[in-house]
């Protein structure tokens, strides 16, 4: 094998091939055992599936937030730039942070916490939400109280890290910023036409009965069920864009980042399936089309989730 064609299948080629191929076999497998995988690990009193339910939709949303306070930092810096534009760029990014951070999280986390006290209090299964029509809520206080919170401690963070960015690092992360934005959105608003047009029941809906059950490939139109592809593990996925806003001098962190990140969609591709929320090529799909999507975008712009090696081969692959 040449020194050329080495490279070619090093780290990156690798990653990239070796997922496609399990996600191609998790497919197969889902697409002649959906029914059957989940009848036999569904479970509605799995805390491993409830926490992550609960809590774990904060990777898409905490990305966009991320990138909004780049830009906030980025336009404060901005001297030479005129005034109104800067002022433009802060507002734009002060409102689409809080709200992403309250309609895009808190708002179905507030609910599945609640749901998760009340299932308590009435001996119901831990994990028996419904995310597609709840209406548990708090005051508008007790909302506002919660957001205002939670995004101080975000901003001041942020802002302390950004702190100590050279101008040239901002430079690179402010386009980091709008790519990641982009690709989140997209991916996002993707998933909620497919769950809205697809109209697949979830496991849990059909309370062990068949007769309503499909496969992934048939879709049903609009119906009030959303189970494929799972929200739940779109989110998550968005997890993967995290590396891009590491220093690029260094790749090890990258690299940690990267690999934590995976693991987090795999405990959510995992949680969701024992949860009885989806099937397995529902979970499945909620992460291979947001990376297929991410995949897209990164390779139009040449950017890089990881800078795996210093290499003109290795640098044209965009994983």
């Amino acid at each position: 094998m040449s020194a050329k064609v080495s490279k070619f299948m090093s780290s990156p080629s690798k990653v990239f091939y070796t997922a496609a191929l399990t996600i191609i076999v998790i497919m197969l497998i889902g697409t002649g055992f959906d029914w059957q995988i989940s009848q036999a690990i569904m479970d509605q009193n799995s805390w491993f599936g409830t926490i992550f339910q609960d809590f774990g939709l904060w990777p898409i949303p905490f990305i966009i937030i991320l990138s909004s306070m780049v830009i906030i930092n980025y336009a404060w810096r901005s001297k030479t730039m005129p005034w109104f534009v800067r002022c433009s760029m802060i507002l734009g990014a002060f409102v689409l942070s809080g709200w992403q951070l309250w309609a895009n999280y808190l708002k179905t986390t507030v609910y599945y916490a609640l749901t998760l006290n009340d299932n308590i209090k009435k001996g119901l299964p831990v994990g028996q939400a419904n995310s597609d029509g709840g209406n548990l809520h708090l005051s508008f206080l007790g909302n506002f109280a919660i957001w205002i919170i939670i995004y101080l401690v975000i901003f001041f963070l942020t802002q302390i890290w950004l702190s100590h960015k050279s101008d040239e690092q901002m430079d690179y992360l402010v386009k980091v910023a709008v790519v990641a934005t982009l690709a989140a959105i997209v991916a996002n608003d993707m998933n909620s036409a497919m769950k809205t047009y697809w109209g697949r029941w979830r496991p849990y809906e059909l309370a062990g009965n068949h007769v309503n059950f499909t496969n992934w490939f048939q879709p049903n139109g609009a119906n009030d069920h959303m189970s494929f592809p799972s929200g739940h593990t779109t989110a998550a996925a968005g997890i993967m864009l995290l590396p891009m806003f590491v220093d690029r001098a260094n790749v090890k962190l990258q690299k940690i980042t990267f690999w934590l990140g995976l693991a987090y969609c795999i405990l959510m591709w995992a949680s969701r399936v024992r949860v009885g929320a989806h099937f397995l090529t529902d979970a499945t799909s909620g992460l291979w089309t947001v990376w297929f999507v991410f995949f897209i975008v990164l390779s139009i712009t040449g950017m890089h989730l990881v800078e795996w090696k210093k290499d003109p081969i290795l640098s044209d692959h965009n994983i």
